[in-house]
């Protein structure tokens, strides 16, 4: 979503890339149909960026109308945006790829098996990301360089405040939350089957969703 809520983007997993010009009144089907896994938006909603597994990342500059492929063909599971939209995060089945110029260009960074989910700081200075099967990362030169975090487990997702200080992250276990960039983290809540978290820019309010008995969010 954009900042306002008004220009959205939605993917079907084994379908198209669907946007909205009006808070999701009408939606309009727009790229070819792919294994979408996910998205991000600018804050004006003008520049888009979206991954599809076993494909391409592909940008858009103008609210999801047209896409152009850029990067590499991979096991794409996440991306993450600046609210400018000029610098870039994606995660897939081996690398992470940062990107500084709107997704023209990416650079390859950290190597995991399986990152599931990608958050960035408002300017794109700070990002985290987690790995299935494996620990947390943090990046405060804008994935340039990268350290581990946190404890060794079956990460699902991750998000972060705006200014990349406060982050929560979960998986297959309890939740997890940081005030300092993903320097420590604090156990909290049950252990569940966690399958994804967001984040109030500030970071003070949090929701998160879980996988068992048909499922809830907490």
């Amino acid at each position: 979503s954009s900042s306002d809520g008004s220009n959205l983007v939605a993917l079907e997993s084994r379908g198209a890339v669907w946007t909205s010009t009006d808070s999701g009144v009408t939606w309009t089907q727009r790229d070819s149909s792919q294994y979408w896994y996910s998205v991000a938006s600018s804050s004006d909603g003008t520049r888009l960026v979206a991954v599809a597994y076993g494909g391409y990342i592909h940008t858009s500059t103008d609210s999801g109308v047209t896409w152009t492929q850029r990067g590499e063909q991979e096991g794409w599971y996440s991306v993450a945006s600046s609210s400018d939209g000029s610098k870039l995060v994606a995660g897939g089945t081996g690398y992470l790829y940062t990107s500084t110029d709107f997704g023209v260009t990416w650079t390859q960074r950290a190597s995991q098996q399986g990152w599931l989910s990608v958050a960035s700081s408002s300017d794109g200075t700070k990002l985290v990301a987690v790995a299935y099967g494996g620990y947390i990362y943090t990046s405060t030169d804008s994935g340039v360089t990268w350290t581990q975090r946190g404890s060794q487990q079956d990460w699902y997702s991750v998000a972060s405040s705006s200014d990349g200080t406060k982050l929560v992250a979960v998986g297959r276990g309890y939740i997890y939350t940081s005030t300092d960039s993903g320097e420590t983290w604090t156990q909290r809540g049950s252990s569940r089957v966690w399958l994804s978290v967001a984040s109030s820019s500030d970071g003070t309010k949090l929701v998160a969703a879980v996988y068992e008995n048909g499922g809830y969010v907490y």
